[in-house]
């Protein structure tokens, strides 16, 4: 509704590529690698209000126009302009998925692929050929589709009478914190004939070991009506919403622990809670369990072999009792949780440099030692003592003025020899000239 304000929750991608980018051989050109790339956003937007029409039946509804602005920025989408598909793609679709209950007429001109799909109800996925649109744009303020709501079908058969599902919602991320989240469903239409109520004994295990519950957070919403019953019910995001839509048959309303038949809380002692309780349902109507959580940090110890393929949790359990029929248990398929992994390589390079580290000092510190301690076994043996610096210093000195000493004694018998040999040819010339 209008006064909802636009909100997103996540980013997400998704990658998809086919069994034949495993093969090392290719045969033919059916078997090219091909590689699927979805991005895509999970946010909250605000809707405009429905307005009364006149639709194909005659009958006055309540009917919502929508652009495709409003559907990607919401009702607040001041000077919307044109969306333009990436040129280099070979293939652009948009997926719009409509809600239960809900007949819809697709406006012409917006790349519909399948025409049977005008005029869809009960949650119909509609698909777009955003190549096909004219000119390559479509506008974001032109209109693209209207809803309205139709009346609700008997049960045809198709589907369960009783539903029970388990699912987490982490909007930060696979390891960051979330939300728990249990779903009981009786998909029965009340009648005059048939308006009987089911008793439910529903059983949830929380694991301590994986993720931290925060009990204080639990809280549970029941709605009635309006097709709560269904498998593809979607709730609406607030409580206050079922009082002021004028246009549905749901109604909701939170329970709390104390307004149930019967239920018990059990804690154990690795944090694992063990809620067992008791509800009743009417017919059309489910009740949702919502519980938020912190991530925990496991030991490298717990971690199974494949540690970024998650830790598969306990499903939960309903039996549910009718009068005049057999009671039946469902169960929940089991969830998939992936605590925060580290990196693994970290413990060999904290390893390394600390035993770096270690032999360096011990190293330094043990030739130190053997160093002293062979002087002073030498000195015991030999009975000298270790001379003082001064006297170290004084040798040295002497030693330094020995060794001019014998240069300059050198350079002195050097020049005798020299200056003989030049007397002896001096005589020899002498000698000869007489």
């Amino acid at each position: 509704r209008e006064s909802h304000t636009n909100k997103r929750h996540s980013i997400w991608i998704d990658l998809d590529v086919s069994d034949s980018c495993y093969n090392s051989q290719l045969d033919s050109e059916d078997d090219d690698c091909m590689i699927r790339i979805t991005r895509g956003a999970s946010y909250q937007i605000g809707l405009p209000s429905p307005s009364m029409e006149n639709t194909d039946g005659g009958e006055q509804k309540h009917v919502l126009n929508l652009s495709l602005g409003d559907l990607i920025l919401g009702s607040k989408n001041e000077e919307s302009k044109a969306w333009y598909p990436c040129p280099l793609s070979d293939s652009s679709r948009v997926s719009l998925y409509t809600p239960t209950g809900f007949a819809n007429k697709v406006a012409a001109g917006t790349g519909l692929i399948r025409a049977d799909a005008i005029g869809s109800t009960d949650g119909k996925n509609l698909e777009f050929n955003a190549l096909d649109w004219e000119d390559g744009y479509f506008d974001l303020s032109a209109p693209w589709i209207q809803m309205y709501k139709i009346e609700q079908a008997s049960d045809d058969g198709k589907s369960s009478l009783f539903g029970i599902s388990r699912t987490v919602q982490r909007p930060l991320g696979l390891s960051s914190i979330g939300t728990l989240v249990s779903v009981f469903r009786y998909d029965q239409i009340a009648t005059q004939d048939n308006s009987a109520s089911v008793e439910v004994e529903a059983f949830d295990v929380l694991p301590g070991s994986l993720i931290k519950p925060k009990m204080h957070t639990l809280r549970m919403i029941l709605y009635e009506g309006g097709g709560a019953g269904k498998d593809r019910f979607i709730p609406p995001l607030n409580t206050n919403e079922c009082a002021s839509n004028q246009y549905s048959s749901l109604r909701c309303s939170e329970v709390k622990l104390s307004d149930l038949t019967k239920h018990n809380l059990l804690l154990n002692s690795d944090g694992t809670w063990l809620i067992d309780r008791t509800v009743m349902l009417n017919p059309d109507s489910s009740l949702w369990m919502m519980v938020d959580f912190d991530e925990t940090y496991l030991p490298f110890q717990k971690f199974p072999a494949d540690a970024n393929r998650g830790i598969d949790a306990f499903p939960s359990r309903a039996k549910f009792s009718i009068e005049a029929a057999a009671p039946v248990t469902l169960y929940s398929s089991s969830l998939l949780l992936l605590p925060p992994v580290p990196d693994m390589s970290m413990p060999f390079n904290v390893i390394s440099l600390s035993c770096t580290l270690w032999a360096f000092v011990l190293g330094s510190l043990l030739n130190i030692l053997v160093k002293r301690a062979t002087e002073s076994v030498k000195s015991d043996f030999t009975g000298e003592k270790e001379k003082r610096p001064i006297d170290k210093l004084k040798d040295k000195l002497k030693d330094k003025i020995d060794r001019l000493k014998r240069v300059f004694r050198k350079q002195a018998k050097t020049k005798a020899a020299v200056s003989t040999d030049e007397s002896a040819e001096v005589d020899a010339k002498k000698s000869n000239m007489k």
